[in-house]
């Protein structure tokens, strides 16, 4: 009789053991955008099996959803994906809304058209048609886009950050958080999602977030007033120590942003979703983000550690999982990164649900790596 029972209890702790070794397989997701998905891209799919893919039906360097594409079919991509097997999460790009690939190749400056509203005001005075074909769709859902407040910068002498890609929406600018929650529902209406995914949710400079309403928002809830400070880089602090309104200020615009993205997905209660971190690094900070905050809304969070270094990977990824809590953490990964398998590695031992994929188009060693570690074959 001893002997059964010890049988079953061995039985039981190597279907125990199986389960959990089971459940710890990665997530692997794939982050692509409608207007770069080739022939090739199911071929690959069912070849490689991604568990996710999420695609960014509104990206940051477009106005319109979908690229402004009537020929990219949704549905069918959706339908598709779960024909074999593959969840889709939508993609949102929300907070900065780019114009440099309409303008790059123009004479126009950049600081003074990249923003939305910068242009829009310049399509409506020189090109008519081109101002309806973009703007029509803000208008019809009640949002003027010459009136969308770009985040206004305080430049620091010695350490000025050119606008670059991206120029940031006013988060706080209420007409335009009501206007993304129409084209959320909107996109979902084609063809209900799996889950959803929003990146572009922080400050890109440090020396970001000196409009009125951003002051009174971080003078009403932190007691600093921003007009009278002088922001510094987070390395500057570093190297001379951080006061406490540097502190309170750069907590401030993390919150700040936080509060905004949850007025935006809150909505949305139904639905699983991702928010893009950059984790526990320094410029993460700058930018306005804590990973703290961003676990409290959302269940995954999608770490972009593109570092060439697996140990900072490892070292980044590890303190993610502390700040996150119980929430995903999936490092991503992107084509420039010299050793993905080892940055792969690193992320996985040290915490990480899973990998993503920034792209599809990886070779094909990387693809067959994330197979095997699944214990998934290629047909």
């Amino acid at each position: 009789m001893k002997k059964i029972i010890l049988f079953f209890l061995f039985f039981i702790l190597i279907f125990f053991l199986s389960f959990k070794g089971e459940n710890k397989k990665p997530l692997v997701v794939w982050f692509v955008v409608s207007k770069y998905i080739d022939e090739d891209f199911f071929i690959k799919a069912e070849k490689y099996k991604p568990d996710i893919v999420i695609i960014s039906v509104f990206a940051e360097d477009d106005i319109l959803p979908l690229n402004g594409s009537k020929k990219f079919d949704l549905k069918k991509f959706v339908e598709r994906c779960h024909s074999l097997g593959i969840k889709v999460f939508y993609g949102y790009s929300i907070f900065s809304r780019s114009m440099y690939e309409y303008i790059k190749n123009t004479s126009l400056p950049i600081e003074k058209y990249l923003h939305i509203s910068g242009y829009a005001k310049y399509l409506r005075e020189n090109n008519e048609k081109l101002y309806h074909k973009f703007f029509d769709y803000y208008l019809e859902r009640g949002l003027n886009p010459e009136e969308i407040p770009r985040v206004k910068r305080k430049p620091v002498e010695g350490f000025y950050v050119e606008v670059g890609h991206y120029s940031m929406i006013d988060p706080l600018y209420k007409p335009y958080r009501d206007f993304f929650v129409k084209v959320i529902n909107e996109t979902i209406s084609i063809a209900k999602p799996d889950g959803l995914a929003f990146d572009h949710i922080r400050f890109f400079t440090f020396d970001e977030g000196y409009n009125k309403d951003i002051r009174d928002y971080i003078l009403r809830n932190f007691g600093l007033d921003v007009y009278n400070y002088t922001p510094k880089p987070p390395f500057v602090l570093d190297a001379e120590g951080w006061k406490e309104e540097d502190r309170i200020y750069y907590y401030a615009r993390a919150k700040l942003i936080e509060d905004s993205v949850k007025d935006i997905i809150s909505k949305f209660p139904e639905y699983e979703k991702y928010g893009t971190t950059m984790g526990v690094i320094k410029p993460a900070i700058a930018d306005g983000q804590y990973v703290e905050l961003q676990a409290e809304i959302f269940d995954g969070l999608l770490l972009m550690a593109y570092d060439d270094n697996p140990t900072e990977v490892a070292r980044n990824v590890k303190e993610t999982v502390v700040k996150a809590g119980n929430k995903k953490v999936i490092l991503g990964i992107s084509v420039i990164v010299d050793y993905p398998i080892e940055n792969i590695k690193a992320g996985l031992d040290n915490g990480a649900s899973g990998i993503y994929l920034l792209g599809y188009k990886f070779n094909d060693r990387i693809h067959e790596y994330l197979l095997k570690i699944r214990g998934k074959n290629i047909y």
